[in-house]
């Protein structure tokens, strides 16, 4: 099977920190990250683990952020 790549638009790479050398590859339901530029990948997760709510934390209390 090919790998499938596509840029990411606007996105920096971690490795050498130049914006649009980012592309994601896919290949038979695998998903990594890689730089065009340098030779920084990274593996997509296949999981998210959620954080336990803290419970000292006061949640009468919230921050709300509005995008112009």
């Amino acid at each position: 099977m090919t790998v499938l790549k596509r840029f990411i638009a606007g996105a920096k790479c971690p490795g050498c920190g130049l914006e649009d050398k980012l592309q994601l590859c896919t290949e038979e339901g695998r998903e990594w990250v890689a730089c065009v530029r340098c030779d920084y990948t990274d593996v997509r997760p296949t999981e998210v683990t959620m954080k336990e709510p803290d419970e000292s934390r006061d949640d009468s209390t919230s921050v709300v952020r509005f995008k112009p």
